[in-house]
């Protein structure tokens, strides 16, 4: 069998989701792997609270814990937001096909490439992915925030639970709303199960993409208003 496949292959390549070029022996589900090497990361200065890139590599030189208009005007719920890259290019697409096609196979080079590249964990008591609601995860399959947090729980050897933060009611997906409009759909949209058991925790709070944040936010404000200590937001990816 893997000779047939190995000549299929060589007769027929399978072109990568984004560049066309054949996949070969990337070893990721429908990429190549110069596609997977320009994942862009997050490299510069970020905002200390919400992760929001900052434009110049010289803003938090002399005042470390300066943050962004964004939170200025408003600080968000969550205590710190981390994001390994950027919501563009190929691994925008990868996330598409992840989450749309869907390609659960996707999820362990996603989750690995995530789990490598966040090293400050040292304090989290617990892992918790952002649900999905019954409906939803009947029509994907599966909740692509979980894959990335088994990923992390794994790598660093932290609590995953799955089954305490619920989705109580749908929501329409995020992508198609203003960020008034994303606000006023998550309301309300979450509840514990066992709200005693994240009582005086720090929470790592996983997700696919962070665009507004406001997803995010309502999950802290249900965690903390439950006794959480803290709550760190981190994502695949950081839309701009």
């Amino acid at each position: 069998m893997n000779i047939i496949h190995l000549l299929l292959d060589i007769l027929f390549p399978t072109p990568c989701s984004y560049c066309r070029s054949p996949i070969g022996d990337s070893g990721i589900p429908h990429f190549c792997a110069e596609c997977c090497a320009d994942f862009d990361s997050i490299a510069g200065p970020v905002c200390p609270r919400c992760g929001a890139p900052f434009d110049s590599p010289e803003a938090l030189r002399a005042s470390p814990d300066h943050l962004c208009s964004s939170c200025r005007r408003k600080l968000p719920l969550f205590d710190q937001a981390l994001s390994v890259g950027y919501f563009e290019g190929p691994l925008r697409e990868a996330i598409h096909q992840f989450k749309y096609r869907p390609c659960r196979s996707l999820g362990r080079p996603l989750g690995l490439w995530m789990a490598d590249r966040i090293r400050t964990l040292s304090a989290i008591d617990m892992i918790m992915p952002v649900p999905l609601h019954a409906k939803r995860l009947r029509q994907r399959g599966f909740n692509q925030a979980l894959l990335l947090a088994y990923r992390m729980s794994v790598r660093h050897g932290i609590t995953l639970i799955y089954d305490n933060l619920a989705r109580v009611r749908p929501t329409r997906p995020q992508v198609e709303l203003t960020g008034e409009e994303r606000i006023e759909n998550v309301a309300g949209a979450f509840a514990l199960r066992s709200p005693e058991k994240i009582e005086n925790r720090h929470i790592l709070l996983v997700d696919d993409v962070f665009t507004t944040g406001a997803t995010m936010n309502e999950c802290a404000a249900v965690l903390k208003n439950s006794g959480a200590s803290q709550v760190t937001a981190c994502t695949l990816a950081r839309a701009l």
